[in-house]
């Protein structure tokens, strides 16, 4: 918790000085910074040349975080840190602990906007970033904040994002917290055992279906005025069922790299809520996505050999671009004629379908989880045309993309 020392009046920092303290930090540590002012940018600052601030597309979430000090999360990759000072906000980043493909550097720079022919120099800027772990990011911003708030800040402080931690003991006293809400909550997560067997089942069968229907079944405290040690408690359950289903996901043949990243992503997204429907909402989504994950890779027996796999791997990595079988071949160092007969043997399908329908799984998630429009979907992925990309999307879904954006957008899980 933050302790504030008193100021001489004099001593007011200026706007000038808060620009040369912002451009010295960015300099320091190596990552962009900007300065608003009354939700307006008035600097930014950055050591390495970025074509377009990254920051853009997720400012408005930023702009409501009124914490002195806090960070923000976007899209499982990238930390944001935040420092507040009077009408001014200081954000610091993007950063990344994990290193980013080019693929999600890619799709990163086609949701910005950035036309086709510059991605790759996007990506090339985004590679020059600092890489640093978030607590390294949270003490930088701490430091900051010191300039300009003069107040002390512990990492745990902002990590943890629960103000009331230290005061577990005080808050048991509290009249809003009964006995009766901690036997629930505590019955809940003793009968929890079968269920979670039953969920680790499904997600290694990649039962997407059962998962959904059974979603209600995940034991989870009842929202109201509950003490913030009963979220922690919440939280710690979800940390504890996400390692669980995650050690599903590794067992069921999902990449380790991808599971570590996913599991960190939805941990830091649990600390970051302080809402329990909010956290048994990402909790459900957590699962499902887990599921999903699994049957997409055990779909038309891409485990049977080690040739799908790495046609997978290949199509997953290049997905923004045309993918020809040749192209293909060439990686495998295989002929055309040979990597074809040997896919088709395996899996039953042509690779030209294959590919095919993995950029429709991508675009199913683009579809459903950004408002994105078609031309824009199409050519992130690489189609020669929009129509080129409905046509084909139509004869693998049974729908057109507007269709199935339709019946899917409203369904989306809200986190």
């Amino acid at each position: 918790m933050g302790i504030v020392m008193k100021k001489n009046e004099n001593s007011e920092i200026t706007q000038e000085e808060l620009m040369y303290l912002s451009r010295q930090f960015a300099n320091m540590f190596a990552f962009p910074v900007r300065l608003y002012h009354n939700k307006d940018k008035i600097y930014f600052y950055s050591p390495v040349n970025i074509t377009v601030d990254p920051v853009d597309l997720c400012i408005n979430q930023i702009i409501e975080k009124n914490d002195e000090v806090s960070y923000y999360v976007y899209d499982s990759f990238w930390y944001y840190g935040i420092v507040n000072h009077k009408s001014y906000k200081f954000i610091a980043g993007p950063v990344s602990e994990v290193k980013v493909s080019d693929n999600d550097l890619k799709k990163l720079g086609f949701l910005l906007n950035i036309n086709k022919n510059d991605i790759f120099l996007f990506v090339s800027e985004m590679r020059s970033l600092s890489g640093i772990h978030l607590d390294t990011l949270i003490q930088s911003i701490i430091l900051y904040n010191f300039s300009v708030n003069r107040s002390f800040y512990d990492v745990s402080d902002i990590r943890i994002n629960d103000s009331e931690q230290n005061n577990i003991s005080s808050n048991l006293k509290e009249d809003e917290i009964s006995m009766n809400a901690y036997a629930k909550f505590y019955s809940n997560y003793a009968r929890s055992y079968s269920i979670e067997k039953d969920m680790i089942k499904k997600v290694i069968n990649g039962d997407v279906e059962s998962l959904i229907d059974g979603a209600k079944k995940i034991p989870s405290v009842s929202s109201g005025n509950l003490a913030s040690h009963l979220i922690r408690h919440q939280k710690n359950f979800f940390i504890k069922l996400e390692t669980i289903i995650a050690r599903a996901g590794i067992e069921a043949g999902l990449d380790i790299d991808e599971v570590f990243s996913l599991e960190e992503m939805y941990i830091q997204k649990c600390e970051s809520i302080e809402d329990i429907d909010r956290i048994k909402n990402l909790q459900y989504h957590m699962v499902i996505d887990y599921a999903d994950r699994v049957n997409k890779l055990n779909q038309h027996n891409e485990n049977s050999s080690a040739i799908v796999n790495e046609v997978s791997k290949y199509i997953k990595n290049h997905i923004s671009e045309p993918i020809k079988t040749s192209d293909i071949a060439d990686y495998l160092k295989k002929s055309r004629g040979r990597i074809t007969t040997e896919f088709k043997k395996q899996t039953g399908i042509n690779l030209s379908d294959f590919i095919n329908i993995k950029k429709i799984q991508e675009a199913e998630e683009l579809l459903c989880q950004t408002s994105k429009s078609l031309v824009f979907i199409s050519n992130y992925l690489g189609f020669s045309s929009q129509s080129h990309f409905c046509k084909i999307f139509k004869e693998i879904k049974g729908i057109t993309p507007r269709e199935y954006r339709e019946k899917n957008h409203s369904n989306i899980t809200k986190i």
